[in-house]
């Protein structure tokens, strides 16, 4: 159950040397994908998938302005993350990205990270729906990805995945490839205004790079 890997990250992070795994992962992933860069100055963002907070932690450190409602099903803040973001506009809401407990056109920008992949298909398409539906017109949405283009690589990022994750054997991954969310993104009406590749964020957890994408979209 995705449960189960969820309640392994939460008791992880009361150590905290993992605490400290995990922001400087969110800090590897600012980096390399750029994502704080493409997102408003000002305004209210959507996490979607936050997981326990570490990546909204350092898009608002970056730039205080910004507030963000956090989205996760079965995640929350972790208490270390709530307690350095105490000074931060910040709320948690438990809920699925199949269905947004918010109404039309809330947000001023938002980003999914590395969370769709989790989902079969069909609620990939179901989700990327509800993002648009809650965005402003024109508002930027990042969607970071596991992007593995053979069965090499997916096999590669598989293992990467169940590590860092803390996911059971059989935990479902459905990935897809550049060219697969290329035709995704633009059929929910998120025009693909640039593509950021990157590989090896922090920690490295395979011997083989695990090929990523930031995918930088504005809602039409």
């Amino acid at each position: 159950m995705m449960s189960r890997a969820v309640d392994l990250r939460r008791i992880a992070t009361g150590w905290g040397w993992v605490d400290a795994i995990y922001r400087r992962r969110a800090q590897d992933i600012l980096r390399k994908s750029l994502i704080h860069r493409h997102l408003p100055r000002s305004g209210r963002l959507l996490d979607l998938g936050s997981g326990l907070g570490h990546l909204a932690e350092a898009i608002l450190h970056d730039t205080p302005t910004r507030s963000c409602v956090l989205v996760d099903p079965v995640a929350a803040p972790s208490p270390r993350v709530a307690a350095r973001m105490a000074g931060f506009v910040l709320h948690a809401v438990k809920a699925s990205g199949t269905s947004l407990p918010f109404p039309d056109s809330q947000f001023d920008g938002g980003w999914a990270s590395f969370v769709l992949h989790h989902l079969p298909l069909d609620d990939q398409e179901t989700v990327l729906g509800e993002v648009v539906r809650v965005l402003k017109p024109a508002a930027p949405f990042v969607l970071l990805e596991d992007t593995p283009a053979n069965l090499s690589e997916m096999a590669t990022t598989l293992r990467a995945d169940r590590r860092l994750n803390f996911e059971h054997a059989d935990a479902p991954h459905h990935y897809r490839s550049p060219d697969e969310w290329r035709e995704a993104l633009p059929q929910h009406g998120l025009r693909i205004e640039r593509e950021i590749a990157f590989r090896r964020v922090f920690p490295p957890a395979t011997v083989r790079a695990v090929q990523h994408r930031a995918f930088i979209c504005c809602r039409r």
